[in-house]
């Protein structure tokens, strides 16, 4: 015998024996707003992606040079100089954009405009730059096309950008790359991390030219950082901030001594301007101060609850029931049911690699079982099956939703759960007993889609059955 019906209840009791195949129906929906996904995800989190980054790191990396002409700013990794020496512009190295990069300044009017290689060294009212404090270019480094996930209320977040941007000094003599930038936020505390690159010299030895291995190193640290809706600002970390040195020793003694951070000051003794990124006693040290910086998006909403789109995709099962089938009372009965009308919540979905991931788990099936007696042999399974979920002509494939069944502590050693399977486009075994025995079986849900699915809201129908 076998009864589907679906009707709205608050639990679901069936009692049957002797072959008889019981199912209870429930309503998969989900919402799928489908955007830029962050890598984890919690509730208030938010997608953003656009991000737009401007950092002109200090007034060193503007100022004049005493050989060189100045120091500047490049976007792109530059090439290999062959030796520390000066640029020139046939080497065609410098440049103000490539990829996600671009390099900009002041003019008189204090519009942002790209320089140029006769320009990258003038002052914004057009005369060149010192080595004198105060004297700089204001050049700096832009990112475009950021994403990642921020959470206004706990002000945490992750953002990365891809692309490079080359900070040379002495016209050409020393110089580095950083690669990828990401910003780490938690609770208002955190990093702009990269990826350090170059060729190592010495003003003492300039003979010397040795490529430089990448590492991960921390451009700025910071705390008290407020995440806004419409992006971030920071001022880092470099007042009284104290560094190892492995040369010329940090002077801590001026009003505006501190330090870059010590993974970044380490990095530099391999390239010669270690001591250009904390306060060394020289007149330039008030140019090595660390400006602030900035990430900014378009306004979002953070999601008060699940299924708003943002990237998330919200699962629930209301629940379904049969009607209730007259125990045979000479041998007990079997009976199943909801322990929790709600069904299930697959909560916010998150992006892992190419898909969005939402997990969660269905209500606990409360299976009893009191058959006794008599020459029949007892035993049940209890299975799942899911439709395909639609949305008008759009459809996800059932074979996108798995499951992993799970038994209550205390089970009797009779029930067997089911395997942990991803597929329930097919009947799945929840669990099975080989005797008389009552349960409580529960299972976590897992639905997987990819990145390239198309917005909208889904349902399907899951289906759940009893054999005894």
């Amino acid at each position: 015998m076998t009864a589907v019906q679906e009707r709205k209840a608050g639990r679901s009791s069936v009692l049957a024996r002797g072959g008889a195949t019981l199912a209870a129906a429930g309503l998969i929906a989900a919402g799928l707003g489908l955007g830029a996904a962050p890598a984890s995800a919690a509730e208030g989190d938010a997608n953003v992606e656009n991000v737009s980054f401007s950092w002109q790191l200090n007034d060193e990396t503007g100022g004049g040079a005493y050989f060189g002409g100045c120091n500047f700013l490049v976007a792109g990794a530059a090439g290999d100089s062959g030796s520390s020496r000066l640029w020139t512009e046939a080497d065609d190295f410098y440049k103000a954009s490539e990829g996600n990069v671009t390099i900009t300044k002041p003019n008189a009017a204090g519009e942002q405009i790209a320089p140029t290689w006769g320009t990258k060294c003038q002052t914004a009212a057009g005369g060149n730059v010192s080595p004198s404090a105060g004297s700089t270019t204001n050049n700096r480094v832009n990112f475009a096309a950021g994403t990642g996930t921020v959470n206004p209320a706990t002000d945490t977040g992750t953002i990365s950008w891809d692309g490079d941007f080359t900070i040379v000094f002495y016209g050409g003599l020393t110089y580095w790359t950083v690669s990828d930038p990401v910003l780490n936020v938690v609770n208002g505390v955190g990093t702009l991390e990269g990826t350090a690159s170059g060729y190592g010299t010495s003003m003492e030895d300039m003979t010397q030219w040795v490529p430089i291995a990448p590492e991960q190193i921390d451009l700025a640290t910071f705390d008290g950082v407020d995440i806004t809706a419409t992006g971030v600002s920071v001022i880092p970390d470099y007042a009284g901030v104290e560094v190892t040195t492995a040369g010329t020793p940090q002077n801590r003694t001026a009003a505006s001594w501190g330090s870059f951070p010590q993974s970044l000051v380490d990095f530099n003794n391999k390239t010669g301007q270690s001591s250009y990124w904390y306060s060394s006693g020289g007149a330039a040290d008030p140019k090595k101060v660390a400006k602030g910086f900035s990430a900014t998006y378009a306004e979002i909403v953070t999601p008060e609850v699940p299924g708003t789109p943002d990237g998330n995709v919200d699962v629930t099962i209301p629940v379904y029931e049969e009607p209730p089938v007259e125990p045979e009372p000479e041998t007990g009965s079997f009976s199943w049911a909801w322990a929790d009308p709600n069904g299930a919540n697959l909560g916010t979905a998150v992006q892992t690699g190419d898909n969005f991931v939402a997990n969660g788990s269905i209500s606990d099936v409360a299976v009893t079982d009191t058959r006794a007696g008599g020459t029949a042999s007892y035993g049940w399974t209890v299975s799942g099956q899911s439709t395909d979920f639609s949305n008008g002509t759009d459809t996800i494939s059932a074979a996108n939703l798995g499951w992993a069944p799970k038994l209550a502590e205390g089970t009797s050693p009779s029930v067997t759960k089911g395997a942990a399977v991803t597929g329930l486009n097919t009947a799945q075994q929840l669990a099975t007993s080989n005797a008389a025995a009552s349960a409580t079986l529960g299972a976590d849900l897992t639905l997987t889609v990819p990145t390239t699915t198309k917005q909208g809201a889904y349902s399907a129908t899951l289906t759940i059955s009893a054999i005894s």
